[in-house]
């Protein structure tokens, strides 16, 4: 018995020591980040019509959690996730966590490109009221995210980002992996949400928080 508790234990410290963030060098990071112009944009700013998100801004220590995350395929493997798999391949073009480390660097330093969406048809005093109730306690009340929590930013992401990862939460396309234990937290906060309506008025109240 004692033997699987330090086995256990064994495994969660290692788990972590493998998703840890580190300090980057952010103008490494710029060269790296050339390869992944095409998609994410010059400034990062993300390309919907490449399902790309935004990523000038967002935190490092989630970036670096991410790409770690493609790299060891506790993301981008589920069945019909094209984006997932495609990023995945991108994801192992870097080399090392030092990689790794020094673009998420680089992104985070940038300003970022966000802008304030309206959405038509949405309800924004039910997205208020629906975000508070299940977002808002781990995303902030602006949803600017909270390490403390391991919650990223949401406000820097575009309404369809949006309403697709969280698509793919509700389908088993992220958050599906046993070792991705913020993933399946998100999971089932995902499924919180009911119905199509209420996420479009999440989605519409998180995009006016970046005015």
């Amino acid at each position: 018995m004692h033997s699987r508790i330090r086995s256990s234990l064994l495994f969660t410290a290692l788990l972590s020591i493998a998703f840890s963030s580190v300090a980057g060098d952010s103008e490494n990071g710029k060269a790296l980040y050339q390869t992944c112009v095409m998609c994410h944009g010059d400034k990062g700013q993300g390309n919907d019509q490449l399902n790309a998100p935004a990523l000038a801004g967002q935190y490092d220590w989630y970036l670096q959690r991410q790409i770690k995350q493609f790299k060891t395929k506790t993301r981008g493997t589920a069945e019909n996730d094209v984006t997932g798999m495609q990023m995945q391949a991108m994801a192992n073009t870097l080399s090392d966590d030092a990689a790794i480390a020094d673009v998420s660097a680089y992104l985070a330093a940038l300003p970022s490109q966000t802008t304030s969406e309206e959405i038509a048809d949405s309800d924004l005093k039910n997205g208020d009221n629906k975000y508070n109730a299940i977002c808002g306690a781990c995303h902030g009340a602006t949803a600017q995210g909270n390490e403390g929590l391991n919650a990223p930013n949401l406000a820097i992401l575009s309404s369809q980002y949006l309403l697709a990862q969280t698509k793919k939460f509700q389908q088993n396309q992220r958050g599906y992996d046993a070792n991705d234990k913020y993933g399946k937290q998100m999971k089932m906060m995902a499924g919180m949400v009911k119905t199509e309506a209420d996420l479009k008025d999440i989605v519409a109240f998180i995009k006016q928080q970046g005015k």
